[in-house]
């Protein structure tokens, strides 16, 4: 339950919240508390203050009389001495006088008014002296005692009031920092859920994509990787059908010539045709499997390419001359057309590997006696490189998924040929990894243009796959 995100989330902005209420309470109390200490203590100067300026101009008995009856009606107390510091008229009515009256007598004369005890919470009173001049001289002085408790009494209620409002606001942060965290952690929480699922195969879920912030970006994220996983689900169920069934027929025809040959009734003749077939189709199985091979090692990114950079018609004009008994063979011709000097960057044996597949695939499908034709066009930052055959071409609709694995536009005739439908897949993925482009089209044949790089985008091609 701790590990939950939601709690750690709303953990951590409730203290956080809490911290910063409590900071600005304490700032907020301590300016309170101080304007209402002060607030007492500028009325008791000011009370005092109006006693003396009174008793300037009246300082007889009746006025002193008269002053200390007011405050005996009052929260406040009042001594009045004369300079010598002897009481002449006091509010206590026989109660004791403060400890900080007697030190104040005791000093030296008093100049200006000021307070002469401040400290509310230990001592019993605070106490201001306004002094009494007339005609420059110092005839007495007014001391103003107001009880301590009742600023303690204010900053109390102040202090109770604070708190209260402190408890709920803490309440009413946790309420909010509760549903935060709950509206925030809800998208995270399904797609925990969604993602959970995806990794059990459950691919058909999708998350909400309409905010526009970053949990909305993540959603789409992991709902373009479910798409993905889905395409890649279906894609594996194909390519194993595929290769369950490609596997099998060759299978089926070594087994089953295979059984006639080791009769003993079979003539040796027709023993030995059933053992060619047997060869053949071994041929195309290990062929087969080599490619498949190949395929998986470019999906674990282990499939080592060592681009350089290469003369293109030297590479062309020795992939030529390997195939030049094939050629023969078939009664076709092989054209090319490209100047010299040509430079790309390619990997050379992937390079005559890509030109090899492609040519043979022109060979087995192009008709007979096909012609096959091998142009480059120089660009900027790449070359175009077209193989063009006079064949019959291939199906509009099968052009986009000529590179695909195990795709056939045929599969009785390619059954026929040999073919194992991955020859140029391979090509396609060769091309990419050296951050090429492939396609393929009609124009009076089947033309595979490749579009290949002339300078080094294999390692940023890499970081891309």
């Amino acid at each position: 339950m701790r590990n939950k995100i939601s709690i750690k989330l709303g953990l951590l902005f409730l203290i956080s919240m809490i911290l910063i209420e409590l900071l600005l309470f304490a700032v907020l109390y301590t300016t309170v508390s101080s304007h209402r200490i002060n607030e007492v203590m500028e009325g008791l100067l000011t009370r005092g203050a109006g006693h003396r300026d009174v008793l300037e101009n009246y300082f007889d008995e009746s006025t002193l009389a008269h002053v200390a009856l007011m405050e005996s009606e009052a929260v406040t107390e009042v001594i009045i001495t004369d300079g010598d510091g002897n009481i002449l008229s006091e509010s206590f009515n026989e109660k004791p006088y403060p400890d900080v009256f007697y030190e104040a007598i005791d000093g030296k004369g008093e100049e200006k008014e000021r307070v002469i005890e401040d400290e509310w919470r230990t001592e019993p009173y605070v106490a201001t002296v306004s002094p009494i001049i007339v005609g420059n001289e110092h005839i007495g002085n007014v001391f103003m005692f107001s009880p301590s408790e009742v600023i303690r009494s204010i900053i109390g209620h102040l202090t109770r009031q604070f708190l209260l409002v402190m408890v709920v606001l803490i309440l009413v942060t946790i309420l909010i920092v509760v549903a935060l965290s709950k509206f925030i952690t809800r998208p995270l929480i399904r797609m925990k859920e969604v993602t959970e699922n995806l990794s059990t195969g459950k691919v058909e879920e999708y998350l909400d994509e309409h905010p526009n912030d970053e949990l909305g970006v993540l959603a789409s994220s992991i709902n373009r990787l479910s798409e993905d996983l889905e395409r890649i689900k279906k894609e594996r169920h194909d390519f194993l059908s595929a290769i369950a069934h490609e596997l099998r027929t060759p299978l089926t025809y070594v087994k089953g010539y295979a059984d006639v040959a080791s009769k003993k009734k079979t003539p040796s003749e027709d023993k030995d045709h059933y053992l060619n077939i047997i060869k053949e189709e071994a041929t195309h199985l290990t062929d087969m499997v080599q490619q498949l091979f190949q395929l998986a090692k470019m999906d674990e990114n282990s499939f080592v390419i060592e681009p350089q950079f290469v003369d293109l018609s030297l590479v062309l004009m020795e992939v030529k001359d390997h195939l030049r008994p094939v050629l023969e063979e078939k009664k076709a011709q092989l054209f090319v057309d490209v100047p010299s000097k040509t430079m790309i960057y390619a990997d050379p044996m992937r390079l005559k590997q890509v030109i090899h597949n492609i040519v043979d695939n022109a060979l087995r499908y192009g008709g007979a006696e096909t012609k096959i034709m091998i142009t480059a066009e120089s660009e900027k930052q790449h070359v175009t490189i077209k193989i063009s055959d006079d064949g019959p071409g291939v199906p509009e609709n099968s052009l986009p998924s000529l590179f695909e694995r195990l795709y056939r536009v045929d599969k009785a005739r390619s059954r026929e040929i040999g073919g194992t439908g991955l020859g140029l897949s391979i090509v396609r993925e060769i091309i990419e990894m050296h951050g090429g482009v492939v396609k393929a089209f009609n124009d009076e044949g089947l033309t595979i243009s490749i579009t290949w790089p002339k300078e080094d985008n294999y390692e940023k091609n890499t970081l891309s796959r």
